[in-house]
């Protein structure tokens, strides 16, 4: 089993909310790994997230973009990576509606770099967070891990394409890959255009739940 062991995790996106949750826990609990953070830092990137552990030294933060060939390469070519765990995703159904091009460019381009890099150098995982959007809609009773992708929005969208590279690099190349479908996550370091923590940060500003509510009917 020691070839199982992972002594390298490229993390993508891990200043975002989630991703920056599993590098705490990583850094902390499992300090004979070395963790890389790339994030591009956009709206919702923030290295506050991560201001207690930036000079562990199992952690190394470097500024990118996935779907940066150059970058993604580099990073590579200049240690051994064990694994990747990809967060990194535009992730806000109302802005990829806006501009729906930013999410195929990120989240379908950068996931195939991603996996492309991974396949050449032989890593020994990519572990895909995805979403249950990819799902669609359901009017009663809930999803099985079996039923059809009927994405509805371009960012939905976006992450059913991303995983449909996933498994096909799984099944052409032999790439070990997980997929997981997560759904309505919540948590500390979440941007606050996010329902739970956009209510909480408005009942500390004061403004009354009763007109937040009515806002959303």
């Amino acid at each position: 089993m020691e070839d199982r062991k992972f002594k390298t995790i490229l993390v993508t996106g891990g200043a975002g909310f989630i991703g920056s949750s599993f590098i705490h826990y990583m850094v902390k609990k499992y300090s004979e790994y070395n963790i890389i953070n790339l994030d591009k830092l956009t709206y919702a990137g923030n290295l506050e997230n991560l201001k207690s552990i930036e000079d562990k030294p199992n952690y190394k933060f470097i500024k990118g973009d996935i779907a940066d060939t150059k970058i993604v390469g580099e990073i590579f070519s200049n240690g051994k990576i064990d694994a990747v765990v990809n967060f990194a995703a535009e992730s806000h159904v109302d802005r990829s509606i806006d501009d729906p091009g930013v999410f195929i460019q990120t989240d379908v381009f950068g996931t195939f770099v991603l996996l492309e890099a991974v396949k050449n150098h032989k890593t020994k995982l990519f572990f895909q967070i995805s979403t249950d959007e990819v799902y669609g809609s359901i009017l009663n009773g809930s999803f099985k891990e079996s039923d059809p992708l009927l994405p509805n929005s371009p960012y939905s969208a976006s992450k059913a394409g991303a995983e449909m590279l996933v498994r096909s690099f799984y099944k052409t190349y032999k790439t070990p890959v997980v997929i997981t479908r997560t759904s309505n996550n919540f948590g500390p370091f979440q941007f606050p255009e996010k329902i739970i923590p956009l209510f909480v940060t408005n009942l500390i500003d004061d403004i009354k739940f009763l007109f937040m509510v009515m806002g959303l009917m």
